[in-house]
């Protein structure tokens, strides 16, 4: 594959390959192999079906990580449900256990890094406040951020007892504005009734 990661603006940085490697994996729980072949072929980068297999501390320039989403963007355009579903798995094996939603959020800004930004604004014992500035995986008009509101939401919710569970509150997205990928969401805490558990 070719380093483009010495690219300016947009599309300069790296991601590491545990993010590929989770990110292949939730698209195979989704979508089958088939699925998944089918967007490493349209980004053209067949070449990652194997990163399974190699150091998971490499990693890939950010202009074939664009290519990898744009290619998933395209073929599940305005599969909102199936975007948040790869979202949730994709939160499971990038952090399997044991992380803090602090942790994680602190750690997807290092495993991919490039011009954006997670940050939690504020939380309490009941809330936490997201602000998500040039969100990576729906920066084309268009395209809603469903999947990382999926990980948004499974992160902290997989921090949580079974007792509890997440309620989000985003500001409206209006997909054809070209700033749609900075956003605020907040996840309320809830305790769930007993017969919901």
């Amino acid at each position: 594959m070719t380093d483009n990661s010495d690219l300016i603006g947009d599309y300069k940085g790296t991601v590491k390959n545990s993010v590929i490697t989770a990110l292949l994996q939730a698209y195979l729980d989704s979508l089958d192999y088939d699925g998944m072949k089918s967007i490493l072929r349209e980004a053209e980068l067949m070449e990652l079906k194997d990163t399974r297999v190699v150091n998971p501390e490499g990693k890939i320039d950010f202009f074939s990580f664009k290519k990898l989403i744009a290619a998933q963007n395209c073929l599940l355009y305005e599969s909102n449900q199936l975007l948040y579903e790869i979202g949730r798995k994709f939160s499971f094996y990038l952090f399997p256990y044991g992380k803090s939603f602090t942790e994680i959020i602190s750690e997807i800004n290092e495993l991919i890094k490039t011009n954006w930004d997670v940050q939690i604004k504020e939380k309490s014992e009941n809330q936490y406040v997201i602000l998500v500035k040039k969100c990576v995986f729906c920066s084309e008009i268009g395209v809603s951020c469903d999947l990382f509101r999926g990980f948004l939401i499974h992160s902290l919710e997989k921090t949580l007892s079974s007792d509890y569970s997440i309620i989000s509150e985003v500001t409206k997205e209006n997909v054809f504005d070209p700033t749609h990928n900075t956003f605020t969401m907040i996840l309320n805490i809830e305790k769930r009734n007993k017969n919901e558990i």
